[in-house]
């Protein structure tokens, strides 16, 4: 199981972004007044920053965090056999609408989105699906249970058929998250896989493969968590103003429709 716990963010330390996250995590889990934050693992390098910038914006609010990162389906179900957390964040809305189904959470919003990319390293020698459907190529997806591998089974339904099936002959592994798929790439455990394109944004080495139009984006829904503590549904307000909204896009992620509930 992938579990990265960034620790506690609090209005305290006046420090850089990740400064405050490296601090936090040498420093252990919060305590019971932390607010929770269960998030989709590809948030991790942009849910630290939106933190800070909250605690900026209302000093008013005595409230520290503590975020959690992991598969959106393992996290959800972390939740429903009673792990505490205040907000959920899934990485689609399959995720999500299994806590709103069993009565566990409330207020679905679309708070941000991302596109999923076939990608490479920059040095390598594929340029295009059929490059790579050619080349023997080992590739990384994710299982079909997560959102990143649910994309992908859309992803490769929407491309020539035999493309598609000589992608799939060279799959090597099939991960939980889609941090370890990125981290096949990163280990040269595989020479492409399919992630998101803010994975490609924020690491360094790696290209993104041109995917067909027409496969949909990833929406990331937002679930308030039933006895959600003081400041968290602030916090889910806050996700969609236009500064979060510019700290989405500068991430590699897309722009929110503000307000949306999940349908």
């Amino acid at each position: 199981m992938l579990l990265a716990r960034w620790g506690r963010l609090s209005r305290a330390a006046a420090l850089p972004a990740l400064a405050a996250v490296l601090l936090a995590t040498a420093s252990g889990c919060g305590d019971d007044d932390d607010i929770e934050i269960a998030a989709a693992s590809s948030m991790r390098h942009v849910l630290p920053r939106i933190v800070e910038e909250f605690l900026r914006a209302h000093p008013d609010l005595d409230v520290s965090f503590e975020l959690r990162f992991n598969g959106s389906q393992v996290l959800a179900t972390q939740i429903a056999e009673g792990a505490s957390a205040d907000l959920f964040i899934s990485a689609n809305a399959v995720q999500a609408e299994r806590l709103i189904d069993e009565g566990t959470g409330s207020l679905p919003t679309v708070v941000t989105a991302n596109r999923l990319v076939l990608a490479v390293r920059e040095e390598s020698r594929w340029y295009s699906l059929s490059d790579l459907a050619e080349g023997d190529a080992r590739i990384a997806v994710g299982s079909p249970s997560v959102p990143v591998g649910r994309l992908t089974v859309i992803a490769l339904s929407l491309i020539d058929r035999q493309v598609a099936r000589e992608l799939l002959a060279g799959v090597v592994t099939e991960d939980p998250s889609v941090r370890v798929v990125l981290s096949r790439l990163e280990l040269d455990e595989a020479d492409a896989a399919f992630v998101y394109h803010s994975d490609v944004a924020v690491t360094h080495g790696l290209r993104a493969l041109p995917l067909p139009p027409t496969v949909p984006p990833n929406e990331y829904v937002a679930v308030l968590i039933d006895s959600a503590k003081p400041g968290t549904e602030e916090f889910l307000a806050f996700l969609l103003t236009p500064e979060v909204q510019d700290l989405f896009r500068a991430a590699g992620f897309l722009r929110a429709v503000a307000g949306v509930r999940a349908q």
